[in-house]
């Protein structure tokens, strides 16, 4: 609508008219004169002008400038240009120029007053006292100290309002007033753009308030605010600032989960009372994007927080702050900020490129985040400290230079799901005299997994840490924690670091992939382990230091390098019910060291050095102590296996499942080298022998097992100074560059000196179409070392059949060195029916006749490809049969005993295993 229409639209049809104009002949040359002489009801036209005076209103009246010719300004001498005592006064299209601009040009203290289309320059507009005023596409300018000003119970409303140029604030909002502003538009504003203060409320709808010396908008004393789709920018100082105001509802701050800690989440009733900012956007405010301070209570919803000179949110004193699904972002300060006794509610959103951290929370504050990304930050992504309490639920916090989640000084941390990547320092901190409960929470990508340095017992519980560069889990010197059912993967230094003094408890939790060591425990410290499984660490599974204390529980060590368990002088550490297993050394021991063992048993091990006990026997056997190897016996990988008796070994071999041509081959070459040994002792010439050997067979046949117990065999009968095993693939004798390859076999071999070097898939050294491959320099260092070392050790090549055939024509030294091939043929389903039953004797269950025959139907049925994995296959169908009966059982609490050891034909697994 035009502004000529508008003001016709405002002539009700029928009303009482009267003119104005400054010319001779007009009734009323004076705007006052038409008013006192107008009865209520009545519209004053106004022809275009200057006119020099003091308006005084008190009954029912229009003012409209008549037509379109030209503008019709008022300009007050002294006082306002309008002042409204009384009635229900309009104003349309005029221009109204206070006596000076730090007066007031439009005074409402009675009555209602609406302006439309109205420019009031040079004075403020005040409303106060029971009056009432609307203003529409209004303007004001040039005002100093308050551009709109609504005191005692006055009330505002204001659709597409512009205020400009003011030395001062924009609008204020004072007493028990109440302010309603659609469209604002504030800008080049000295002081605050809007200012709700004492009981004053204000309503802000699709605002944009920018270019402000103070505040965009703050609220004071018992002041409310409600911001709806506003924008706040370019602000000198803090874009939001409320250092009081009234309180929400009484369910505002409603507990949500109690064992987090009390109070956790808002309620709805926080649209009475309070500062409330709806889908608003806080901007390049030069100060904090929202500064809440005193008893300030402020909910942002929805909203977005960004490019802040300071803090993107700021909480001090008793301030209570709500934010859900708002974004604090590229502030040049923490993003997120508590200081003093706040309390800070956060569901959703995030906190990203921080210049400082993403949370910081000081003194006694209190903050709970739930579902909050936290990323990107310059420090610390979460920092806790003085009294603090932080509960973060389901957290994402990611890429940080410093710590994911810092908890010091006397800090409390509860922390439950969510993840931590990209921390440089560390995923996890606990320091000073903080404390912390940690639950399934991931770490990944960080220096180190989780550090604890408090005397406090922080909890560590299933969580995962994985792709950390040095350590998983660290306690610091004199420190102590708790880990259960937690697991630490693919680590580049230590698995679990036990510094001096420390005594942590860790309970069942699994380390794998490990660089270096799985469990390193230093001088003094004694932790408490129980349940452990760790396997495929590059050095030791523990690491027992000098003067090292503590106590490992039914524990589990496989696949690592180094000797399973190294214990060094005067370390004491306690080990009951140990499993080691599929290791070439279970056990290390230096000078001077005092280790006790009981109820353990090594499995599948080169060298056996721990006091074995049965394994199906775990009830507390006497220990054995073991301290300094005797005289002449030296220790780490160059200990000697005890001699064994060749009758016991020979029964061993026997009872293998399968394997008849495997176990009459070596058969004869037992009796052959007893040949050459007696033969020796005559005095006579012995007859040739080889014992180098080639292993030809499916995976899963037997290999290693007969690997193992022959070089047992051949050192039984003199043949070999240690008879242990050395296992090694391509991985471990090829290097990566020139002049890699050497030193790495010739380590290899030199470890197996005294016993059986066992290379698997050796037919890998020699990759069809590489010429050049390292292999063949693997091959020809480990020839002339059989020859250099002829009496000293064995060496079994082991692999497919076809394939070891071509291996050994890929070299002349290798045919001439390896003349015997024992052939491993596949198991039968007879054979692998009888495995399965071997592994239910030795773990205490049984199959039942119906179980029997429909094993025995299953690998019938199961595809012979090559690859197939036959005793690998038939342990592996023995371990889903067990987790399928303990599912089976677990629904049946009051079960017999018979049902916790028997497997039926339904605990079988279903369809092709491949």
């Amino acid at each position: 609508m035009s502004d000529t229409g508008s003001r016709r639209a405002a002539v009700p049809a029928g009303a009482r008219m009267e003119r104005v104009s400054n010319r001779v002949w007009s009734r009323h040359r004076t705007i006052g004169s038409a008013v006192r002489a107008a009865q209520d009801g009545t519209v004053i036209a106004i022809a275009a002008g200057i006119y020099h005076e003091h308006i005084v209103i008190d009954k029912s009246l229009t003012l409209l400038a008549d037509g379109d010719e030209g503008t019709v300004e008022v300009v007050a001498g002294t006082g306002p240009a309008v002042a409204v005592r009384a009635g229900d006064a309009a104003v349309h299209g005029l221009t109204l120029r206070g006596a000076g601009p730090d007066g007031v040009t439009v005074a409402v203290h009675g009555g209602r007053l609406t302006m439309q289309s109205v420019e009031i320059v040079d004075g403020s507009v005040d409303v106060r006292g029971g009056a009432a005023a609307r203003l529409l596409d209004c303007r004001v300018s040039r005002a100093v100290g308050a551009a709109v000003r609504a005191a005692g119970g006055a009330e505002v409303q204001a659709t597409g309002l512009v205020l400009e140029e003011i030395r001062g604030d924009a609008v204020v909002v004072q007493d028990t007033a109440r302010v309603v502003l659609d469209r604002l538009r504030v800008q080049k504003v000295s002081g605050r753009g809007v200012l709700a203060t004492a009981s004053g409320a204000v309503v802000l709808t699709d605002a944009d308030i920018g270019y402000t010396g103070g505040p965009a908008v703050e609220v004071t004393g018992s002041g409310q605010a409600r911001l709806v789709a506003a924008t706040l920018h370019d602000a000198v100082a803090d874009g939001l600032r409320v250092t009081g105001s009234a309180p929400f509802g009484s369910a505002w701050w409603v507990p949500l989960r109690p064992e987090h800690g009390g109070e956790a989440r808002t309620g709805e009733e926080g649209a009475v009372g309070g500062v409330r900012a709806e889908r608003c956007t806080v901007t390049r405010s030069g100060g904090t994007g929202v500064a809440v301070s005193g008893d300030g209570q402020v909910a942002l919803i929805g909203t977005a927080i960004e490019h802040s000179g300071a803090a993107g949110v700021l909480a001090l004193e008793d301030a209570r702050v709500a934010l859900s699904d708002t974004g604090l972002r590229a502030g040049r300060q923490t993003a997120l900020a508590l200081r003093g006794r706040a309390e800070v509610r956060v569901s959703g959103g995030e906190l990203a490129d921080s210049a400082g951290n993403g949370l910081f929370a000081a003194d006694e504050t209190r903050v709970l985040m739930d579902g909050v990304a936290v990323s990107r930050s310059a420090y610390s992504s979460v920092h806790l400290t003085g009294a603090a309490v932080a509960a973060l639920l389901d957290c994402a916090v990611a890429e940080t230079p410093e710590f994911g989640v810092r908890a010091s000084d006397r800090a409390l941390l509860r922390m439950s799901g969510g993840e931590i990547s990209g921390a440089g320092y560390g995923g996890v901190q606990v320091d000073g005299n903080a404390d912390a409960v940690v639950r399934a929470v991931t770490v990944t990508g960080s220096e180190v997994g989780v550090r604890v340095d408090t005397p406090h017992r922080p909890l560590l519980a299933d969580c995962t840490i994985r792709d950390v560069r040095r350590s998983g889990l660290e306690i610091a010197p004199g420190a102590s924690m708790i880990a259960r059912g937690c697991t630490v993967d693919a680590v580049g230094g230590t698995g679990v670091l036990v510094d001096s003094g420390a005594t942590p408890m860790l309970q069942d939790c699994t380390l794998t992939g490990i660089e270096g060591t799985g469990v390193a425990i230093w001088e003094g410290a004694a932790p408490e382990i129980r349940g452990l499984t760790i396997t495929g660490c590059a050095k030791n599974g523990v690491y027992a230091a000098e003067g090292a204390h503590g106590r490992l529980i039914d524990c589990d060590i496989a696949k690592t390098r180094y000797p399973a368990v190294f214990v060094g002088a005067g370390a004491d550490p306690v080990m009951h019910r140990l499993h080691v297993h599929d290791v070439d050394e279970d056990l290390n021991l230096a000078d001077g060291a005092r280790a006790t063992f009981s109820g353990c048993w090594s499995t599948t091990v080169g060298q056996v050095s721990i006091p074995q006990s049965d394994p199906s026997v775990r009830s507390a056997p006497v220990p054995a102590v073991l301290g300094a190897p005797a005289a002449g016996r030296a220790s780490g990988t160059e200990a000697t296996v005890a001699e064994a008796d060749l009758g016991s070994l020979m029964a061993q071999l026997n009872d293998l499942v399968g394997l008849q041509r495997v176990k009459k081959d070596v058969n004869t070459m037992v009796n052959l080298v007893q040949i050459v040994k007696r033969r020796r002792e005559a005095g006579l010439a012995p007859p040739p022998l080889s014992r180098h050997l080639v292993f030809a067979g499916n995976p899963g046949t037997g290999k290693t097992t007969v690997a193992r117990l022959y070089g047992q065999l051949l050192a039984s009968l003199g043949m070999l100074s240690k008879g242990h095993l050395v296992e090694v693939d391509r991985g471990t004798l090829v290097g990566e560059y020139v002049g890699h390859t050497a030193p790495k076999t010739t380590a290899a071999f030199r470890r197996a000196l005294g016993g059986v070097l066992f290379i698997d898939e050796a037919y890998s050294l020699v990759p069809p179409g590489i010429g050049t491959d390292f292999g063949q320099e693997a091959i020809a260092t480990l020839v002339k070392l059989m020859e250099d070392h002829r009496d000293e050790a064995v060496v079994i090549v082991a692999g497919y059949p076809d394939q070891m055939t071509t291996f050994i024509a890929a070299n002349p030294g290798l045919s001439s060195r390896f003349s015997r091939t024992l052939t491993f043929d596949d198991y039968s389903s007879e054979e692998l029916v009888e495995i399965v039953e071997s592994q239910a004797r030795q773990f205490q269950y049984e199959l039942d006749a119906e179980a029997r025959a429909a094993l025995m139907s299953f690998f019938d049925s199961q595809p012979r490809s090559e690859g197939f994995g036959n005793g690998r296959f038939a342990r592996k169908v023995f371990q889903l049969m067990t987790e399928r009966h303990a599912s089976r059982i677990s629904e049946v609490l009051e079960s017999a005993d018979d049902d916790l050891s028997t497997l039926l034909a339904d605990d079988l697994p279903e369809g092709d295993l491949r």
